[in-house]
């Protein structure tokens, strides 16, 4: 397995490599050079993309570049319509311009196209509830036994991924170091959303987690930080910001996010 990691908002992309160095890419991204930086390090190892995941429909975890061009796309579920809407978030994004003007010649990834939809099938017994066995054959990825997660935490087809045998959780953007949980205000039920696939995320047996933002580290004391965290979005007040705090609100930009799921949460 490889994870790299992005200048922007600390994204990861993670490798999972099976067979005779064939991989399964998740979240490949984020700028143009980093993405060709990615296929450089797959090709020197003798490894070749066969397959990529999208944990999610946020334009960080839909992009694209020459080493992937034609790879199957997959996710557990998407929009024929996606796409325009996903560039101009992209192209409005002012993290990643802050990171671009860093970087002269660098620019964006491009947008994949949309993903298919990942065929699963019954996990086995002794699976974590909820879980669900990628087809990993039809994929055309030799690798080691995965399980998805289908959920709508933080967005509506949020897929996590789990290798099983070495207990290892991609998590997507949940269980992060560097943000706290961010909710989809769009939904009925963010918080409950949240909730249930946390509970989910933490039953899965895993030691391993690897978010989609931050460092991987081991999976319990990332579900109890957030399990806190959500536990005290429910008061107006904000959470505590100092010393004793969550380090997560240090950033201008999650303290922000804090205060509008406040705002969601009591209006």
């Amino acid at each position: 397995m490889l994870v790299t990691t992005s200048a922007v908002y600390a994204t990861t992309t993670t490798v999972l490599v099976g067979s005779g160095g064939a991989c399964l890419v998740v979240d490949p991204g984020v700028t143009a050079d980093e993405v060709a930086a990615l296929g450089a390090q797959l090709a020197a190892a003798g490894w070749r993309a066969v397959a990529v995941w999208s944990t999610h429909p946020h334009w960080d975890h839909r992009l694209d570049g020459p080493a992937f061009a034609g790879v199957p796309r997959w996710a557990v579920a998407a929009r024929d319509d996606e796409h325009a809407t996903l560039a101009a978030e992209r192209d409005a994004d002012d993290e990643l311009a802050r990171v671009l003007r860093s970087r002269p010649g660098d620019g964006p990834a491009a947008m994949a196209p949309v993903p298919a939809v990942a065929p699963t099938h019954p996990a086995p017994a002794g699976a974590p509830p909820g879980w669900r066995s990628l087809d990993t054959a039809a994929l055309g990825w030799a690798g080691p036994r995965v399980l998805v997660l289908a959920h709508r935490a933080h967005a509506p087809g949020h897929g996590a991924l789990l290798v099983a045998d070495v207990g290892v959780l991609v998590a997507g953007d949940m269980l992060s170091d560097v943000e706290v949980p961010l909710l989809d205000e769009a939904a009925s039920d963010p918080l409950g959303d949240y909730v249930l696939a946390l509970d989910a995320l933490a039953a899965s047996g895993a030691g391993l987690v690897v978010p989609g933002h931050g460092a991987p580290g081991p999976l319990a004391p990332r579900v109890a930080a957030d399990r806190a965290y959500l536990a005290g979005l429910t008061d107006a007040t904000p959470t505590d910001r100092g010393a004793g705090g969550d380090p997560r609100l240090a950033s201008a930009w999650q303290r922000a996010a804090d205060d509008r799921q406040r705002r969601l949460l009591h209006r």
